[in-house]
């Protein structure tokens, strides 16, 4: 590891040999009766072996011995003769040592790192070049620090070396001469023995820093720091996100509650009626009045010539040819009838299963908009396909009724919706001028297809937008509700039903097993398949559940990016 600082101090220990107990406390002098010496910079690494983050080298100053006369007799030049050796020091002990020495001489060097390499003790190895410079030290790769061996001192060596300025070194050595006796010869050696055991050592200790806490981070700090202000910027907008859509939703749930929207008539979502609601409804056993039945005679006493009615017409249940039959006008009347029942008791015919209503015999649901139907086709077709009318779209459900959950999705159309609705209605603003009179637009015909917006902006005047059924078969000609053949009346443009196709009645009839069996099936029977033909023809699709995803299945990495940023598209 690099160096980062080195700090040299004054410590105090006593001799081991005059104590009885294992001694690894050294007491730190302070700075105004000891030699403290930090350094903060001009320090270079020249070797790392053995260095390992939080494990920095510390020890006791001290200079190895020379081999060599001609290397002690060099050193003179450099090094006090009584600088701080291993024989002013305690033998046969585990302390840890630092060694220091100038780098005057290649050969001399060598001799340096050999005896440093003989006490296993040593942490460090602190060099300087002689001089006066206060600069920074050559660097690593600098020839200066040759000793001919290519580099190979360094992995010879156990231990780390470290380089400091020229006038660091002369600095340190000089002190080493200083600490290197008796208590009472070092500096301030009369306070200190008034402190210490005169027996004490007094020697200089050194620590290198090697972890720094100005440089920039690494590498792998720095992508964490990045990933980590990705994950505060990522949470913070879908946190914001959610509180926006449950804003929302919590909107659309009061606007529902209050009777503002219904969300199925509006084509947000499709409903169905719960059984207890269900079971609220009205249930009668019908009974035909003196009116329905005057009128049915007055249908059967008029020619069919009159009524431009073919002969003869086909039978829907069994395929044989009869008379045909006339049924009154399905369309509830405006006022009360005479006899007393319900208003909509004057309406003879089931429009989901396109049968008669026996008189006194057939149980019928009436719905809040006074439509009545055979209860076991308008139960199936309310709890199973939707809660709006099958006759006029109005809603069965209460006013006020709002789904227990109200989802992203159901916002986000209903926005959508509101948008589009305020968009035509501005561009519907826009195109009327001053000089142009309401009357002429008002003369104008309207159109069989208009834009997507004006279809929306009627359906708060007509009827829903999209929970229309769409008709997967044509209703076949012998089961009309008259058995006339009137004449063709003017289309209307049912919003979200495309006109059906007109089929023969042979595709409609059941195939028989065989010519024998051409046989008039049963009243029940017959009731039974008209109303499952119905019922398939007014889209009995699958509605999604409570929470459940109304969306075609989309792909696991875009769903889980709506689950984190609802809202997105």
């Amino acid at each position: 590891m690099t160096a980062q600082s080195i700090g040299i101090f004054t410590i105090a220990f006593p001799d081991p040999y005059t104590i009885s107990y294992e001694n690894d406390k050294f007491a730190t002098l302070s700075s105004n009766v000891s030699f403290q010496y930090p350094i903060t910079s001009n320090i270079q690494t020249l070797s790392t072996k053995n260095v390992e983050r939080g494990n920095d080298p510390y020890g006791i100053l001290f200079v190895p011995d020379l081999q060599s006369d001609l290397c002690k007799k060099n050193e003179g030049a450099f090094v006090p003769a009584n600088a701080t050796r291993q024989n002013n020091l305690p033998r046969d002990t585990e302390y840890a040592l630092v060694a220091f020495a100038p780098w005057f001489s290649p050969d001399c060097m060598k001799e340096y790192f050999a005896a440093a390499r003989t006490d296993p003790a040593v942490k460090s190895f602190l060099v300087y070049q002689p001089g006066t410079s206060l600069s920074m030290p050559p660097v690593m790769n600098d020839p200066s620090w040759g000793l001919g061996d290519g580099g190979s001192w360094k992995s010879a060596n156990n231990f780390p070396t470290y380089a400091l300025s020229s006038i660091s070194g002369s600095i340190i050595v000089d002190q080493l001469s200083k600490y290197s006796g008796n208590i009472t010869d070092a500096p301030h050696g009369h306070e200190l023995a008034s402190l210490f055991n005169p027996t004490d050592y007094v020697r200089l200790w050194a620590t290198v820093n090697t972890e720094s806490g100005s440089q920039l981070p690494s590498l792998w700090v720095f992508l964490v720091i990045v990933l980590g202000l990705l994950i505060i910027i990522i949470g913070s907008t879908s946190f914001c996100m959610h509180v926006i859509q449950r804003r929302r939703r919590n909107n659309l749930r009061q606007r529902v509650v209050n009777g503002e929207i219904d969300l199925e008539a509006i084509g947000v979502k499709r409903l169905t009626v719960p059984r207890e609601y269900l079971e609220k409804l009205p249930l009668y056993t019908y009974s035909a009045g003196p009116n329905d039945q005057g009128l049915e005679k007055a249908h059967q006493d008029a020619p069919a010539q009159a009524e431009n009615i073919p002969s003869p017409t086909i039978e829907g249940g069994t395929g044989l040819k009869s008379t045909p039959l006339t049924r009154p006008s399905s369309a509830p009347p405006l006022a009360a009838p005479s006899h007393g029942t319900s208003p909509a008791f004057s309406q003879p015919t089931c429009p989901i299963c396109l049968d008669d209503f026996e008189s006194n015999e057939s149980q019928v649901r009436e719905l809040p908009c006074q439509h009545i139907f055979h209860a076991d086709c308008i139960d199936t077709f309310l709890i199973s396909n939707s809660s709006l009318c099958p006759m006029c779209k109005k809603s069965v459900l209460p006013s006020g009724y709002c789904p227990a959950t109200i989802t992203n999705l159901m916002v986000r159309r209903e926005r959508n919706i509101r948008r589009i609705r305020a968009r035509s209605g501005a561009v519907g603003a826009s195109a009327a001028t001053p000089t142009q009179p309401s009357s002429v637009s008002a003369s104008r015909p309207p159109r069989a297809f208009g834009s997507l917006g004006s279809r929306l902006g009627q359906t708060s005047i007509g009827r829903r937008v999209f929970s229309a059924p769409e008709r997967t078969q044509s209703r076949p000609l012998d089961i009309e509700m008259s058995g006339a053949n009137p004449a063709p009346s003017p289309a209307v443009n049912v919003i979200g039903s495309p006109p059906a196709p007109e089929i023969s009645p042979a595709a409609v009839q059941p195939p028989p097993n065989n010519a024998e069996e051409c046989t008039e099936p049963s009243a029940p029977n017959r009731r039974e398949w008209a109303r499952q033909r119905a019922l398939a023809m007014l889209g009995n699709r699958h509605v999604p559940e409570e929470g459940e995803d109304e969306e075609p299945r989309r792909p696991l990495w875009r769903r889980g990016l709506r689950r984190v940023f609802p809202g997105f598209r």
